[in-house]
C-alpha cells in the first residue's frame, strides 16, 4: 500500500467520530451546495458505488429512494463502522455492501448504473490509478459523478483583515497534515488544479458532461469567523466546492 494512503487511514480512523455528520446526498459539500443541480436524477431500481462512503449516509438515502444496490468503499474502518450502524436494514436485505479498502486498489464490484464520491476522491495520492479503477466500476454509458474542495479555496486564508492568497493555485504538491484535528495522526493530501482534473478524467476514458463550482445556498453550517477555513465569509466570494459530472461512453 502507498505509504501516504496507510498515514491517511490511521488518519482517518483518529478523526472518523468528527465526520459523522459531514456533508452527504443529496447535497455534495458545505453550505448545501449541488442539490438543485440533478446529479442524481435516477435512484428506483438503479445501481450505485459510493467512493469514500464514510458515515454512509449518502447510502441510506439512495437505499430510502429505491435503489437496487449500493457498494460503499472506504479507507477507515471506524468510518465502515458506523455505516454498517447506519445502514444495517439495508446490508441484512443485501441492497448494501460496504468494502474496506483504498481507492487505489481494484476492488470486487459488479458494474454498477452511476459512480459518486462527496468529499473524497481528492485524498488519493494516485489518482489515474483510482480513475481507472472507476471507469472499471461503471456498465458502458454509466455516470461518475463527484466532489471536492475547490483549490482556490483551500488557497486563499483570512489574514489581517483581508483574504489573500498563501499557497500558488499551480503548485500541486503534497501537504502534509500534522496532528490533524488534533487527533494524533498524521496525513497528507495535495490539491490539484481544475485543469489537471480535466486531463485526467479524460486520461481515463470519460466524457465530462457537467462541471459546476457552486456558490453557497445555506450559509447556517458555515462559520461565522472569517479566519476558520469553512467561513462564510470565504464562501460568499470564492467557491468552495467544484463538482464533476462525468459519463464513460457507450460501446
Amino acid at each position: 500500500m502507498n505509504p501516504i494512503v496507510s498515514d491517511n487511514q490511521r488518519l482517518w480512523d483518529s478523526v472518523a467520530d468528527l465526520f459523522v455528520d459531514a456533508s452527504s446526498l443529496p447535497v455534495w459539500g458545505p453550505f448545501g451546495v449541488g442539490d438543485d443541480l440533478g446529479l442524481v436524477s435516477e435512484i428506483e431500481g438503479r445501481t450505485f458505488l459510493e467512493i469514500g462512503c464514510g458515515s454512509g449516509r449518502s447510502i441510506r438515502y439512495l437505499v430510502e429512494r429505491g435503489a437496487k444496490k449500493v457498494y460503499g468503499l472506504d479507507l477507515s474502518p471506524k468510518q465502515l463502522a458506523e455505516a454498517a450502524r447506519h445502514n444495517r436494514t439495508g446490508i441484512e436485505s443485501g441492497q448494501v455492501q460496504l468494502i474496506q479498502g483504498p481507492m487505489e486498489e481494484r476492488a470486487r464490484i459488479e458494474p454498477v448504473d452511476q459512480v459518486i464520491s462527496v468529499y473524497a476522491l481528492g485524498w488519493t495520492p494516485e489518482p489515474a490509478k483510482t480513475l481507472t479503477n472507476i471507469y472499471s466500476y461503471l456498465k458502458p454509458g454509466g455516470r461518475f459523478t463527484w466532489s471536492w474542495d475547490h483549490s482556490f479555496f483551500a488557497d486563499t486564508w483570512y489574514k489581517d483583515g483581508q483574504f489573500i492568497v498563501d499557497h500558488s493555485y499551480h503548485n500541486e504538491v503534497p501537504r502534509d497534515l500534522p496532528n490533524w484535528k488534533n487527533r494524533g495522526a498524521s496525513g497528507n493530501i495535495t490539491y490539484r488544479k481544475a485543469s489537471t482534473w480535466f486531463q485526467l478524467l479524460r486520461d481515463a476514458g470519460f466524457e465530462i458532461v457537467g462541471y459546476h463550482e457552486p456558490p453557497p445556498k445555506n450559509l447556517d453550517g458555515g462559520h461565522d469567523d472569517p479566519t476558520k477555513y469553512y467561513s462564510i465569509q470565504k464562501a460568499k466570494i470564492i467557491p468552495a466546492t467544484l463538482i464533476f459530472d462525468c459519463r464513460k461512453p457507450e460501446l
